[in-house]
């Protein structure tokens, strides 16, 4: 197992399920593999579970009930000791289609792993999303965490682009970054000063979802990256940053497809920090035309 190295301990795999006789093999493949495996058996458990064992991946079971399965994968991204970096499968009886795929992505749901389970290909599932896991916590949070504004830092928002473009490929969607700035230097209403990126700060936080992931990538530069999202539903985005802020502001955008986003991986890849590099170039485009909003060209 090639993360094994890595870890003082075995990759722990927290599932919740009814299933007992479904998902037999499965365990004992697991535990043969070197994981230890966790089982909850009411989604009332799953909560306080993931809180007291830290599982490396999360395996929910969409038979507690689909709906009921989506909200505790929102309730787990809530909640700070799970948060972001912790992978979420969601196993489904059928073949998802696109508004499911949608749906899941921003639910916080890395992946749907359609059942009867393919136990080889489950197993090198959890290899890759447990490296993932591994590779975020060897990170310290002052690594990811601007000082200033509480949101990631241009490391940190690199890194958790290349988790969003990892989970979108899975989905088969896309992935947006939207860049901009507060007016400045006497435009009119304008935002200066550390409490006024603060004050800009809490409001993209307040307008994003859950799943978006905010960071400050310059002096007075923002981006918000959105799973799902494509370049229309970029620009459409970067006019409810606008609305939301109150503030005159300049964007710049642009979207990866998951065919050219398949190979981010939750390390802060190339495709990342491209994809953050090209939105970030076309708000100086925007700036220096004049203009409010501006699409990346290649």
């Amino acid at each position: 197992m090639p993360i094994r190295p890595r870890l003082t301990r075995p990759p722990r795999i927290l599932i919740a399920s009814d299933q007992n006789h479904a998902l037999s093999d499965v365990v004992r493949s697991l535990g043969r593999r070197g994981y230890s495996v966790l089982r909850v058996f009411a989604e009332s458990s799953v909560l306080e579970r993931a809180r007291t064992a830290r599982p490396d991946v999360i395996v929910l079971d969409a038979r507690l009930g689909e709906e009921q399965a989506l909200d505790l994968s929102r309730t787990l991204r809530a909640d700070p000791s799970i948060g972001s970096s912790t992978p979420i499968l969601l196993l489904v009886p059928a073949r998802p289609g696109r508004q499911d795929h949608l749906t899941a992505l921003r639910a916080g749901v890395w992946e749907l792993v359609r059942q009867p389970l393919d136990v080889a290909e489950l197993l090198a599932k959890l290899d890759r999303y447990v490296l993932v896991k591994v590779e975020r916590d060897g990170v310290s949070r002052r690594d990811l965490v601007d000082d200033v504004t509480g949101l990631y830092s241009m490391h940190g928002l690199a890194r958790r682009t290349g988790e969003l473009i990892l989970q979108a490929a899975q989905h088969n969607a896309s992935v947006a970054c939207v860049a901009v700035a507060p007016a400045r230097d006497g435009e009119e209403r304008g935002v200066d000063g550390l409490d006024g990126l603060r004050g800009v700060a809490r409001l993209l936080e307040a307008s994003g979802r859950r799943s978006d992931a905010i960071g400050r990538i310059g002096p007075a530069e923002f981006a918000v990256v959105a799973a799902g999202v494509n370049r229309a539903g970029a620009r459409q985005l970067a006019n409810r940053l606008r609305d939301s802020v109150g503030a005159e502001l300049r964007a710049g955008y642009d979207a990866v497809g998951s065919r050219r986003g398949g190979g981010g991986g939750g390390g802060g890849g190339l495709e990342a920090r491209s994809l953050v590099a090209r939105a970030a170039r076309a708000l100086e485009m925007a700036k220096l035309e004049g203009k409010w909003v501006k699409e990346a060209r290649e």
